[in-house]
């Protein structure tokens, strides 16, 4: 972990005070069977209280971020929430509403929601089979 201003960016991005490189190695299964494994390297930025960045606090607040943000991979990833841009009165709040709306008729069908998506473009007609009851 260095200090910001050792990469040269205090000048223009005065906020940071901590960079960190992560190397990541992981390894998925796709159809039961293991895929290759892979190897990425990531630059983390931050800014601590003096004397509270250490690697296990970064680390651990990297980690925390990323729990967040698997919450919400299905909204951002399938649905493309990240990409709106509703910004007026509450129409940011009526699109969060919609979109978990959606998510549940999809985990409805099916618990992979792209799965449940992929049955509705085949069968137009079972979304409308859902709601006649």
């Amino acid at each position: 972990m260095l200090p910001a201003n050792a990469a040269g960016i205090e000048n223009d991005w005065s906020s940071v005070k901590h960079i960190c490189r992560v190397t990541r190695f992981r390894q998925g299964k796709k159809n039961g069977q293991w895929k290759e494994p892979e190897t990425e390297v990531v630059y983390l930025i931050a800014r601590f209280p003096d004397g509270e960045a250490s690697p296990e606090a970064l680390l651990s607040a990297n980690r925390g971020h990323w729990g967040i943000e698997i919450m919400h991979r299905n909204k951002d990833v399938i649905l493309g929430e990240d990409g709106y841009t509703n910004r007026s009165d509450d129409a940011p709040r009526n699109i969060f509403s919609l979109i978990g709306f959606a998510l549940k008729i999809l985990k409805s069908v099916s618990p992979s929601p792209t799965r449940a998506i992929e049955q509705f473009q085949d069968d137009r007609n079972k979304a409308l089979r859902l709601f006649a009851g």
